[in-house]
């Protein structure tokens, strides 16, 4: 302990160490005097552990940036490659529509003309038939005439010798007429064909959209993760002696059991 060689007391009693300041003023330059005199050597040690951290974290981080320049550059390719990839899928799309809508033309024009042959051949045979009928329907009516000419006729001789000559038959022959003479039944064929094209678009398109929204880059729904999933199966030799197996899965034991408990 320090006394005051006058007063033989502390020193700290002394009148100029009852000031509050200057106490604290002092206990700063003992602290800076201490600090002034270099680190020591708990604190030298702890900064080569911390500078060796530091160092790891460091390298960590460095690893993290290549690998995120690789994936960046993969993302990257994968984004162009599937950019062309489109381009080329509505390319080919467009050119297998446009030759789908020259199929369908081409067997509307097919139709229509097979329609109009139909037509043409059927009208034909048609105003032949009608041709002969009016030639007949002439040839009758002359003959009427004729007996009704005879029929008033004084000369009896000329009535007999015209009447001596056999009649000829009165029966008219029948002429058969088709029943189809209507193109009802081709409009309830191609509505038929219309009814299944459709439904057969449906059916595909439904396949084509299920294509287009797997084509992913980045896994995004689950339908997108579950195809890298596999089903997982624990061996009962190797596995933990804290687990509990059963048919319903696994689960944990603060106890360990035997394999032949489980």
């Amino acid at each position: 302990m320090i006394r005051s060689a006058s007063l033989g007391r502390p020193r700290w009693e002394d009148p100029p160490y009852d000031n509050p300041f200057w106490v604290h003023f002092m206990s700063h330059q003992a602290l800076d005097t201490k600090a002034a005199s270099g680190p020591s050597l708990p604190t030298a040690a702890q900064r080569t552990d911390k500078q060796k951290q530091l160092k790891d974290m460091q390298r960590t981080y460095h690893q993290r940036i290549q690998q995120r320049n690789k994936d960046l550059k993969q993302l990257r390719d994968a984004v162009e490659s599937h950019k062309h990839s489109a381009k080329t899928a509505v390319e080919d799309s467009e050119k297998i529509f446009t030759e789908l809508i020259r199929c369908i033309e081409r067997i509307r024009s097919e139709v229509t003309q097979q329609i109009r042959d139909q037509e043409k051949a059927a009208v034909s045979r048609a105003e032949g038939q009608m041709k002969r009928l009016e030639q007949e329907i002439a040839d009758l009516k002359r003959r009427d005439t004729e007996l009704e000419k005879l029929s008033h006729t004084q000369n009896h001789i000329d009535f007999l010798q015209s009447l001596s000559a056999p009649l000829e038959s009165t029966d008219i022959p029948i002429i058969p007429f088709s029943a189809l003479l209507s193109f009802d039944g081709v409009k309830k064929s191609v509505c038929h064909f219309k009814d299944k094209l459709e439904y057969v678009c449906k059916e595909e398109l439904k396949k084509i959209s299920e294509r287009v929204i797997s084509t992913n880059m980045i896994p995004w729904t689950r339908n997108d993760f579950l195809q890298y999933s596999h089903q997982l199966t624990l061996d009962t030799n190797t596995v933990n002696e804290f687990l509990c197996l059963s048919e319903r899965g696994a689960g944990y034991m603060t106890d360990t059991q035997s394999l032949q408990d489980m």
